[in-house]
């Protein structure tokens, strides 16, 4: 007698037999492969994308790299170091004003680090100013962020304003004025560019120690591409 296994087997060849093409078309046909870039049917995972780059990193819109300038005040402990540079930021909102359509917009990113007494304040700020070189009654003022405030929500950009003060730590964009010149839009060279640092002399509340005026000046370059 035989098993019951080989009887199944003599039935399947049998079936084969009576209808091949059939048979031949079951063999032929693949198996679900899935979606595609997998091997078990579940979808393929989406790359990784890269994290968004923050505000105050390389990669701004409009940014160009310079060579580090450093500030280094020793009387009141700071240190401000600035890396990049927008030449001609878009502020439209800004430019609306019919006084300042023909003005020029730079931003200068810098991080400002206090080690002594002394934090970010109305003493300690706005004293920094783009010179061009080659005529020094013509140079930049810095403006306050109320002025831009539109325009740096717009371009996802964080301003060093009033917010900042009391802080020891400090990083984000400082904006400058440029006037025009001639009556044209007038850009700064970009050989020929010193930031100024001029802080007035801060006077100690309640007999708290003063701190005589500080100046310096360094040249900005520009990193070749």
């Amino acid at each position: 007698m035989r098993s019951p296994t080989k009887i199944l087997i003599t039935a399947a060849v049998a079936a084969c037999a009576v209808g091949m093409s059939a048979c031949q078309e079951q063999a032929a046909a693949p198996q679900d492969a899935g979606a595609p870039g997998t091997q078990d049917g579940r979808p393929a995972a989406d790359p990784v994308a890269p994290a968004s780059q923050g505000v105050n990193q390389i990669g701004v819109a409009g940014a160009h790299a310079i060579e580090p300038v450093t500030v280094s005040d020793q009387a009141i402990g700071l240190t401000e170091s600035c890396d990049q540079v927008i030449p001609d930021f878009d502020a439209s909102t800004y430019k609306a004003q019919s006084s300042a359509k023909d003005e020029t917009v730079y931003l200068l990113h810098c991080t400002l680090n206090f080690t002594g007494d002394l934090s970010l304040s109305p003493e300690t700020d706005h004293a920094l100013s783009l010179v061009d070189d080659s005529d020094q009654n013509h140079r930049s003022y810095l403006s306050t962020s109320s002025d831009l405030g539109d325009d740096f929500e717009r371009a996802g950009i964080k301003a060093i304003n009033s917010d900042d003060y009391g802080a020891d730590h400090v990083d984000g964009w400082y904006a400058f004025i440029l006037p025009p010149k001639d009556g044209k839009p007038y850009h700064l060279p970009e050989d020929a560019t010193t930031l100024v640092y001029e802080r007035k002399a801060v006077a100690g509340e309640n007999g708290g120690q003063s701190y005589e005026a500080y100046s310096s000046r360094e040249t900005v370059i520009l990193e070749s591409d």
